[in-house]
């Protein structure tokens, strides 16, 4: 009860119960959702109906679209009947069914990591709108394959990368955009304790790199573009606090050849009892900014001080989850770029590598 206090506390009331719903599938909590009994084109389907697909797009489809929701499917069987019990969504058993159904236009995806790439490229061939949750791809070989779907189909594709439409983001693009100037990056994650049995850790999965580092390091490319200018030479440094323990409890720092220094560290010794916690700081010039896990941000423009404050806490996700209605998204060129930086990483930790040179445009060649 504490627990849902402070969430409530964070998140709001509605946010809160759903975060209990998609824990406990409670069906008789969709009561709190009227909105989801409003008539509207039944035209999205979703893969993978786990706490994310659960809690946190549908949630957020149902606050704009309503009940849009057609088809859902996931491996377990549980899962997927919860989420078309409370959200009206019709479960099917196989996902090309899904998939093929010409009622269906937006295919979302957040199954696991390693199954996100061949169900975008399936969704692709069908003609479908495509969201796909971070990662787009696990491997060099999935990455190249859903650029070539890419330039074979005419459709489109959006990536799951949410910081970059967090308020404290959009806000900070107001100072930052076009600096063309260095800037120092810092960002400090607790983040998720995760048993060794947990499927983020099997071998396929691509590491917790690909599973949550990910997120800073597309919101570092991101942050360059937004000032101007995306590096294309890294020199990257990898530390472990455990040599046996390689994708918790590290830090990531590199800097580039244009004079910018990114540093990420990932702790997760015990389970935050808020969740994930985050703190970023960034100074570009003369401008400095704290962001306190997206709940507040300070910035300083020389002798200037702003403040905001947001609650609920916002690190992005309704935006995020709405780009396919919405005009005026990222580059997905971002996420090509930081997927690239990302799958580089896993390399080395995979290797027990601590530092490497790494040329990004010799990768965007070969892809």
């Amino acid at each position: 009860m504490k627990k849902v206090l402070r969430f409530f506390l964070i998140y709001g009331l509605f946010r809160t119960i759903i975060k209990v719903a998609g824990r406990t599938r409670w069906v008789f909590l969709r009561f709190f959702f009227k909105s989801s009994y409003i008539h509207q084109k039944k035209v999205v389907s979703l893969i993978g109906c786990g706490q994310f697909g659960f809690a946190t797009m549908s949630y957020f489809l149902q606050k704009i679209k309503y009940n849009c929701f057609l088809e859902c499917f996931d491996i377990d069987n549980t899962q997927s009947e919860t989420a078309a019990n409370f959200w009206g969504y019709r479960k099917v058993d196989d996902v090309t069914d899904l998939i093929n159904n010409p009622q269906c236009k937006y295919v979302y995806i957040a199954s696991n990591h390693c199954t996100h790439t061949p169900y975008a490229i399936q969704a692709i061939r069908a003609g479908k709108i495509v969201y796909v949750e971070k990662p787009i791809a696990v491997t060099y070989d999935q990455l190249s394959d859903l650029l070539i779907e890419l330039k074979k189909y005419p459709t489109l594709i959006y990536a799951g990368y949410n910081r970059p439409y967090s308020k404290a983001i959009l806000q900070l693009r107001y100072f930052l955009k076009d600096l063309n100037l260095p800037f120092t990056l810092g960002c400090f994650i607790s983040g998720h304790k995760i048993g060794l049995e947990h499927w983020y850790r099997k071998p396929e999965e691509g590491t917790r790199v690909c599973g949550n580092i990910g997120h800073w390091l597309d919101l570092s490319i991101h942050l360059f573009n937004m000032r101007g200018y995306i590096p294309m030479k890294y020199e990257i440094n990898v530390i472990q606090s455990d040599s046996t323990d390689l994708d918790d409890n590290l830090t990531i720092s590199y800097s580039t050849d244009y004079g910018d220094l990114v540093s990420i560290t990932l702790t997760s010794r015990e389970e935050p009892f808020e969740g994930i916690n985050e703190t970023i700081n960034l100074q570009c010039g003369n401008v400095i900014s704290k962001i306190d896990d997206f709940r507040k941000q300070q910035i300083w423009v020389g002798n200037r001080k702003y403040s905001y404050s947001y609650f609920p806490k916002d690190v992005g996700h309704a935006r995020c989850i709405l780009q396919p209605f919405i005009k005026n998204n990222r580059d997905f060129k971002e996420v090509i770029y930081s997927t690239l930086l990302m799958l580089k990483i896993k390399e080395m930790v995979l290797a027990k590598e601590n530092f490497s040179c790494y040329d990004m445009s010799l990768d965007l060649e070969r892809l």
